[in-house]
């Protein structure tokens, strides 16, 4: 019998990245049942050290072939809805999803646009350490595109910082991998989608990242 190392690898990267998953949301539970560890250095520095390690095991995960299938997006935009609300919430975050109705089909690897997610949602979070709102959003227009956006009302970002933001290794955030953006370019890219940036500083920022449809 051969061992296929690829598929054994991203077996393994799989396995990993489950455990480290559940070991965070315990972590963000924790957190939110009891005050004082939001103020306790080192446990921030291991939920900081766990998120680094996800984001260069999913930055490895990209270098693959996609595996595209034809697909509707309303159930991942749920299942990330329903997963980020509570942990947002102890956040004091307010999550909304917007989804347009009638959302057309996309070809696209779905494992691929659900780590695009979760990286735009983190880094909203993120960018919102007092609080805020942030907002999920799917649509299309009239030109055969399906949207997906992430706005939040955190601290913006300057003109300069969003000139260099989707760069590997460029983060403006204290102990920041700089690879949760540029994962997130990557797989646009491979989509054949098209990435746009607006953000302010003091008023938010919206990522939208727009996909050609099945059509």
């Amino acid at each position: 019998m051969t061992y296929d190392s690829t598929r054994g690898n991203a077996s393994l990267r799989h396995e990993i990245n489950n455990s480290l998953t559940l070991i965070s949301s315990r972590l963000q539970l924790l957190a939110a049942r009891y005050d004082f560890l939001k103020e306790d250095s080192d446990f921030t520095e291991i939920q900081n050290d766990l998120s680094d390690i996800q984001r260069l095991l999913n930055y490895d995960r990209t270098a693959r072939q996609p595996q595209l299938t034809l697909c509707s997006l309303q159930p991942l935009l749920n299942e990330l809805y329903t997963s980020f609300l509570p942990v947002l919430h102890a956040q004091h975050i307010a999550l909304y999803l917007h989804i347009a109705p009638n959302l057309p089909a996309i070809r696209a690897d779905l494992s691929l646009i659900r780590q695009a997610l979760i990286n735009l949602l983190k880094n909203a979070a993120e960018a919102s350490p007092d609080g805020g709102q942030i907002t999920l959003s799917a649509f299309s227009d009239d030109c055969n595109h399906l949207m997906l956006s992430v706005s939040d009302t955190g601290n913006g970002m300057t003109p300069e910082q969003q000139a260099h933001i989707f760069e590997p290794f460029v983060s403006y955030k204290t102990g920041g991998t700089g690879l949760g953006l540029a994962i997130v370019k990557h797989i646009a890219r491979i989509h054949n989608a098209r990435i746009k940036l607006e953000s302010q500083v003091d008023v938010g920022t919206t990522i939208t990242v727009t996909f050609p449809t099945a059509s």
